[in-house]
């Protein structure tokens, strides 16, 4: 069983799995991937809510149960495919149904709603995809705790508290959890936040302390009457004051101003100012052969997967805002990986997290006609040593190339 709960239940929706779903639904495969993007975390933020208790926990485990009693991956192999053949009476439809129907309950539709929101499926595919995630993830609770016999409700509980963070981060960009399931915050996202605070305050109180130490024991050396009359000279250096009011002549300095007048959240020197500075240079001549490629430092993905995560988003609307800023550009999407692993499938899923991103940029409103194409080249071209742990660090990357400016 993969080491999250998140990605035992990705890991059912294999590309054949999204195809034939795709031909029984009458749905585009992109349609039914966005779906499935969807619906898992959010039944998994519904399921962190109720398995906070003792009383939720033994609810979904009960669940879970009921899901293990209906063979979820039998029903998946025996499903027959032809379009819209998907028999209403189908156990894997109703099972589903029923199963969603009783995790979700009063919010099973607005969660149905906002899957067709974001991506574009019809009501009664979202329906489906929503009571196949919930089939699955009830599926994998189940096997967790058939493989752990002493799994009770309050085992449940901490087991599902390890599950938080991994869930809470794999929710794509532009997909709306709380809201449909009416809430205002993620399961103990506020008791997160105050442990982090607390952490904080501490480490910065023994940095004071430490701070406070060196001044006080520091030697007071001055400078003698030779060094004075030729500072250049001295190895002493004044000590500099310490400003407390907002440096806003600095902050400035270290944003990036397009030619529209608009700042972006980005640092000097970073790839957004790169990009913009080769874009606004008359002299700067695009290499047809090699291409012109800028490095993202700010875009990350779920593990093993395509889906975006929300940290992503500063970086793809200043990309956006760029492209705005110069209407005269292309650019094209390249995805990378390290050697780790099958070439083949590095390949293949650098070319959807490629995809992936250029569907977020038009998701953000960047023009199409500006966007000429994404590549996903797994390990090929590699600018680090897979020998070793930073340099596969630098080859997983996401680039851009200039195609026109």
């Amino acid at each position: 069983m993969s080491n999250t709960l998140i990605n035992s239940v990705k890991s059912v929706f294999t590309d054949v799995l999204i195809s034939k779903f795709s031909t029984l639904l009458n749905e585009t495969q992109g349609n039914i991937q966005k779906a499935v993007q969807a619906a898992i975390p959010i039944v998994l933020t519904e399921v962190l809510l109720q398995a906070g208790t003792l009383e939720g926990a033994a609810k979904i485990g009960n669940l879970a149960k009921q899901a293990a009693g209906n063979d979820f991956f039998g029903q998946l192999h025996e499903l027959s495919v032809s379009s819209g053949s998907l028999a209403a009476g189908s156990v894997l439809l109703k099972k589903g149904s029923d199963l969603a129907g009783s995790l979700l309950t009063d919010r099973k539709d607005t969660v149905i709603k906002e899957i067709c929101r974001y991506s574009g499926a019809t009501s009664s595919s979202a329906s489906f995809i929503a009571g196949v995630a919930s089939f699955a993830t009830l599926d994998s609770i189940a096997r967790q705790m058939a493989a752990n016999s002493n799994l009770d409700a309050k085992g449940l509980v901490a087991w599902f508290d390890t599950q938080r963070e991994s869930i809470m981060h794999a929710v794509p960009l532009g997909l709306k959890v709380k809201t449909p399931l009416g809430i205002k915050q993620y399961p103990r996202e506020k008791a997160v936040r105050k442990r982090r605070n607390r952490v904080l305050s501490v480490v910065l109180g023994v940095i004071v302390v430490l701070v406070a130490i060196y001044f006080e024991f520091r030697p007071n050396k001055q400078p003698d009457a030779e060094s004075a009359v030729n500072p250049a000279d001295t190895s002493v250096t004044a000590q500099a004051r310490l400003v407390v009011h907002p440096d806003t002549v600095h902050a400035a300095a270290v944003r990036v101003t397009l030619p529209d007048g608009k700042v972006l959240d980005a640092p000097k020197g970073g790839m957004e100012d790169q990009l913009v500075s080769f874009l606004g240079d008359p002299q700067a001549k695009l290499h047809k052969k090699n291409g012109d490629w800028f490095d993202f430092t700010q875009i990350a993905f779920a593990s093993s997967s395509a889906s975006l995560l929300l940290e992503s988003e500063t970086q793809l609307k200043n990309i956006v805002a760029i492209l705005t800023a110069f209407p005269k550009a292309r650019i094209k999407i390249g995805g990378y990986s390290d050697n780790t692993g099958d070439s083949s499938d590095n390949v293949r899923l650098s070319q959807k997290r490629a995809d992936n991103i250029v569907a977020k940029l038009i998701d953000l409103d960047a023009k199409r006609s500006q966007l000429v194409g994404a590549k996903g080249y797994g390990p090929n071209y590699p600018v680090g040593d897979n020998a070793t742990a930073s340099g596969r660090h630098m080859n997983r990357r996401m680039s851009i190339d200039v195609k026109a400016k």
